[in-house]
């Protein structure tokens, strides 16, 4: 008789730590998909020995963002990116400020071709946000990018 009360116990027990684990199955993630384009107007390398492009060279920018147009100004970013390879990429984290909220970013930034960063979180109505960002060079001087936000929302 204990041994069937412990395990009646246990049961409950595990019961209730499974309800609280899993949503709704029903629940689906809502796919958001929002465009704007940086202007790189504020973009500054602080140069580490060796001299010259080199790992560790440090990027950090506060750059205007605009609506898909190019017309309207919807926000900036601020972020950094560590040099990682010479001539070739860099290692990335920005927050966009948006009047929705803010989207944060990690990931790569190639020199002559797009990446795609992973959403890292986001506040207000991007709370619990996660999903990718699409960066695509609109000139080749890389005064102008594309992100394409691909944000992925609980319910």
């Amino acid at each position: 008789m204990r041994e069937a009360v412990v395990r009646f116990g246990l049961g409950l027990v595990l019961s209730v730590a499974l309800v609280g684990c899993g949503g709704d199955p029903e629940e689906v993630p809502t796919l958001r998909t929002l465009r704007v384009i940086e202007h790189a107007d504020t973009d500054a390398v602080t140069d580490h020995a060796p001299m010259g492009d080199s790992a560790g060279d440090v990027l950090t920018f506060a750059n205007p963002l605009f609506d898909e147009d190019n017309t309207r100004q919807v926000g900036t970013t601020q972020g950094y990116c560590i040099r990682v390879v010479a001539g070739q990429s860099w290692e990335c984290m920005w927050t966009a400020f948006l009047d929705e909220g803010q989207l944060t970013v990690e990931g790569p930034f190639f020199d002559t071709k797009g990446s795609t960063l992973a959403i890292t979180g986001g506040t207000r109505n991007f709370n619990g946000a996660r999903g990718q960002m699409q960066l695509e060079f609109r000139d080749p001087l890389g005064k102008e990018f594309d992100f394409i936000y691909q944000i992925l929302l609980d319910p």
